[in-house]
């Protein structure tokens, strides 16, 4: 091999290994920037929920704030060690008043949602239909009033859901029955339209299964026989009408059955 050869080889290695260095640095400054876009997503939701709390009595949200404090470090929000992204909202009995901003469709990596006893109204926002990790959405004790939103039904992880005790009208979305992960179904103390849902014959991983309080008419579906882990129902307070169905005396693992209240008739078994 000659010089002349031998040094247009080793200019063209260099030149090639120079090349290279230069866009890994340029790919990973971009997947840096991108992280940083993404957290910084996370914070920006955070602060557009706040955004929409008109009274916090207890001060529960003093640290959410546009300081240099790490918004991990905020009253009631938790974030993943590795991505620093949110996973859990825990806001529970907080007295906050205000409705809940659609921007909590923006944190993509939460896992649960906890506003029980607090005072928050107007509709639950579409946009949770959009967390796709959710695991638990736990909205007990507000003033939340329309339907309960369809979207919530694209939360296939979905193990609980408990919306009772608010102003929500309409039916029950038959998508829940799509729910197959739930073990906490309880929509108590609603003003709810229609009977109680076949759709509950899917859930069969259920434990608890509340409907009490909601208006709901019709008889009992005949479905229990698949809700082998039922521990827990509730059909109380409601214009529930007919006989008790047999199905329900096989659910060998019940522990409280509630249907008092109603228009059954018949003996019991």
């Amino acid at each position: 091999m000659s010089a002349q050869w031998f040094l247009f080889l080793l200019s063209f290695v260099l030149a090639f290994l120079m090349h290279f260095a230069a866009v890994s640095t340029l790919t990973h400054t971009i997947i840096a920037q991108n992280n940083n876009t993404i957290i910084t997503g996370d914070r920006l939701a955070l602060l557009g929920i706040k955004s929409m709390i008109k009274d916090d009595p207890q001060g529960v949200m003093t640290s959410w704030n546009h300081s240099t404090t790490n918004f991990c470090e905020w009253q009631g929000v938790t974030c993943s060690p590795r991505h620093q992204r949110v996973t859990h909202l825990n806001l529970s009995s907080g007295g906050l008043i205000g409705t809940l901003s659609p921007s909590i469709g923006n944190l993509s990596f939460l896992r649960e949602i906890r506003l029980s006893n607090n005072s928050f109204s107007g509709e639950i926002p579409p946009e949770i239909g959009r967390l796709f990790r959710l695991q638990q959405l736990r909205l007990y004790n507000n003033s939340f009033m329309g339907n309960i939103p369809e979207a919530i039904t694209n939360c296939s992880k979905l193990r609980v859901l408990i919306l009772g005790s608010n102003n929500l009208v309409g039916k029950i979305p038959d998508g829940i029955g799509s729910l197959s992960m739930l073990y906490i179904l309880g929509v108590k103390n609603n003003i709810l339209e229609g009977g109680i849902p076949p759709f509950i014959a899917n859930l069969t991983l259920l434990e608890m299964l509340t409907f009490d309080d909601c208006q709901l008419g019709g008889s009992l579906p005949d479905v229990f026989q698949r809700l082998t882990n039922l521990r827990i129902l509730d059909m109380s307070g409601n214009n529930l009408i007919g006989t008790i169905p047999p199905s329900l005396y096989n659910c060998s693992s019940l522990e409280i059955v509630i249907l008092g209240n109603n228009q059954l008739t018949g003996r019991l078994h």
